[in-house]
């Protein structure tokens, strides 16, 4: 009898640590797409650009985030039990001011994406569009709504991406994975009970 005790009052223990606590996202693959070089891939670039230009000659600029998907591991099943999430990303360059907005996007991005085979990320599950400046070093985005689609999506082993997007003519490089372990995109959430 008291085995079985042990045994409930250990799954209960384990139930209540899975139902609240901060989780780091391990990224996949981090990298951004160019529309005048529709066919190249830049997951191995050291900065991770994004950009919107009304110039007919300029390049409009995406970056893609992908993320595995360990929501199911760390007990998360609802999108309710998702409090905040926060995407950081470190300024390398800003060489036009203006806003950026994030987007969720089902499944995985492959480290060979490119503009041409990108795929269209979810209008309607989105952050607030943010200022980016030059004078901003480090740059926080409240990706919440994006977490809680994810979950919603699919909240065992499937993978995400988040997409940054350029409003109002911005220009923008963030630091990615392959220049530094230490200041690449992070995303961090939080869970309540």
């Amino acid at each position: 009898m008291r085995y079985w005790l042990a045994i409930i009052g250990a799954l209960l223990l384990l139930a209540a640590a899975g139902s609240a606590g901060s989780f780091a996202a391990k990224i996949d693959v981090d990298t951004y797409v160019n529309s005048i070089e529709e066919d190249e891939s830049y997951s191995d670039s050291d900065l991770l650009w994004v950009s919107s230009q009304d110039d007919d000659d300029a390049s409009i600029n995406e970056t893609y985030l992908s993320y595995e998907n360990l929501f199911g591991s760390q007990g998360i099943f609802n999108p309710d039990q998702i409090k905040s999430a926060t995407l950081t990303l470190n300024v390398a360059r800003v060489d036009d001011e203006g806003e950026i907005k994030a987007y969720f996007l089902e499944g995985a991005t492959l480290n060979t994406l490119t503009w041409k085979d990108k795929v269209e990320y979810d209008l309607n599950a989105s952050s607030d569009s943010v200022e980016i400046d030059e004078e901003e070093d480090v740059f926080e985005l409240d990706v919440t709504p994006i977490i809680k689609k994810a979950v919603e999506a699919c909240a065992e082993g499937c993978p995400y991406t988040i997409v940054l997007v350029g409003e109002d003519d911005v220009s923008v490089a963030f630091v990615s994975s392959e220049a530094s372990d230490e200041d690449m995109p992070v995303l961090e959430y939080v869970t309540g009970e």
